[in-house]
């Protein structure tokens, strides 16, 4: 039941329902996980079940469900008559055929674990439970409150027994296991903080540029997903691999690899946030010698009706717009995403008519991926030396197709 659901009878894949998130399949899921207790009463069944759903009788519908499971049983050569037990209203499983359940025995040996004194043996135990922890649990089912109830319980009891794990097997210097249990940990949870242990294992091993990869994938991801910036424990780490990395050997020959573009990609060069603000930075001080002319342009994405989009739809059209700006400007200019809507643009060696152009060029670009009549953009922009003196606060607008300049407060 981790990481999907999937069963097994006579060493041979078994499948019951092809609705695998059916009444029938829940039922035997909710049975499976019971088999080590008295069983499970029929209204607690039916709360399950069709807890929120306008059902007129749920007797006669858990009912039909049963009679359903054992068919689908009998189908697969599980005697279904004999495998559903229901006396004085508690429905079981019957203990005689014989279960093994991967979440029942996670749960199993983290109680065992409990009762063990000597921590290396404990340790042992944790270990077994969490390698048995593939993925979320039943993450098909997390619609139904049983499930997602019971995948919040797993998850926690995974997380704080991974911690320990990983914590004794840095004592023990055991540390390509701790990088093992990290990785499909943060597999699964990406925006947990399991690529600290990752990073930290490959530390202990002087693997320092595996390190510094996942650092970057890691702090790209949770600025991607969160907008956050990395935390201060992801910053120690890189300050600690950085200086790992310049006194090993060969440093200038990782130097060279490390600022090389690792593919010509056509069009503007991509950034994270925090990278943008330092290239700003880095064009603002460049500005005071040679007066070279910068502009930032804001690009923001409409929904022309004037109706929030569908989370999906919207990170959709966004890519559309990333797509149309990356295409469209030149290789020496420089974009990010702000967030999910809106795009910063720094454009370096232009003039202000000569924005107007850059703006209809992205409008031409999104409008060959979206209908117009749907989405437009909006465009605010600045030159970097007003930035930078503060003049008076004000951008300039793009607003419509033929990209009329109108002044605007700035916010």
């Amino acid at each position: 039941m981790f990481g999907g659901f999937a069963l097994q009878y006579e060493e041979k894949e078994i499948v019951l329902d092809r609705n695998i998130t059916s009444k029938a399949t829940q039922l035997l899921q909710i049975l499976l996980l019971g088999t080590k207790t008295e069983g499970i009463a029929k209204s607690s069944l039916m709360d399950a079940l069709y807890g929120r759903e306008e059902v007129e009788n749920k007797n006669a519908s858990l009912n039909n469900t049963i009679f359903r499971l054992r068919k689908q049983l009998m189908s697969v050569g599980i005697p279904g008559d004999k495998s559903i037990i229901i006396k004085g209203g508690v429905c079981r499983w019957n203990p005689e055929i014989l279960t093994e359940v991967d979440a029942l025995k996670f749960k199993e040996l983290l109680e065992q674990a409990k009762t063990v004194e000597d921590r290396a043996k404990r340790m042992d135990i944790l270990l077994e439970a969490c390698r048995l922890y593939s993925g979320e649990f039943l993450p098909n089912m997390l619609g139904e409150d049983w499930a997602a109830v019971k995948n919040v319980e797993y998850q926690k009891r995974y997380a704080a027994s991974l911690e320990a794990v990983c914590r004794w097997l840095m004592e023990e210097k055991r540390y390509e296991e701790i990088l093992q249990l990290s990785t499909t940990a943060a597999e699964i949870y990406p925006l947990e903080n399991w690529a600290l242990w990752q990073i930290d294992s490959l530390i202990a091993m002087s693997r320092y540029r595996e390190a510094m990869s996942i650092y970057e994938k890691t702090t790209r991801l949770f600025f991607d997903e969160l907008g956050l910036s990395p935390s201060q424990e992801m910053l120690k780490r890189s300050r600690i691999m950085g200086e790992r990395i310049s006194q090993s050997a060969g440093v200038i020959d990782d130097i060279k690899q490390r600022l090389r573009e690792r593919e010509r990609i056509p069009g503007a060069y991509y950034c994270t946030f925090p990278s943008f603000v330092d290239i700003y930075h880095i064009i603002s001080r460049m500005m005071e010698r040679n007066g070279m002319s910068v502009y930032i342009m804001l690009c923001t994405l409409r929904n022309t009706k004037d109706q929030e989009m569908e989370e999906q739809r919207e990170k959709d059209v966004s890519i559309y717009l990333q797509e149309s700006i990356m295409t469209v400007l030149r290789r020496g200019d420089f974009y990010t995403r702000y967030n999910q809507t809106q795009y910063l643009v720094m454009l370096p060696g232009i003039s202000q008519e000569n924005c107007v152009k850059v703006s209809s060029r992205i409008d031409n670009a999104f409008g060959r991926r979206v209908r117009k009549s749907d989405y437009r953009v909006d465009y605010y922009i600045a030159s970097v030396a007003e930035m930078g003196q503060d003049m008076d606060n004000q951008v300039r607008r793009f607003q419509n197709s033929e990209n009329m300049w109108q002044d605007a407060e700035s916010v």
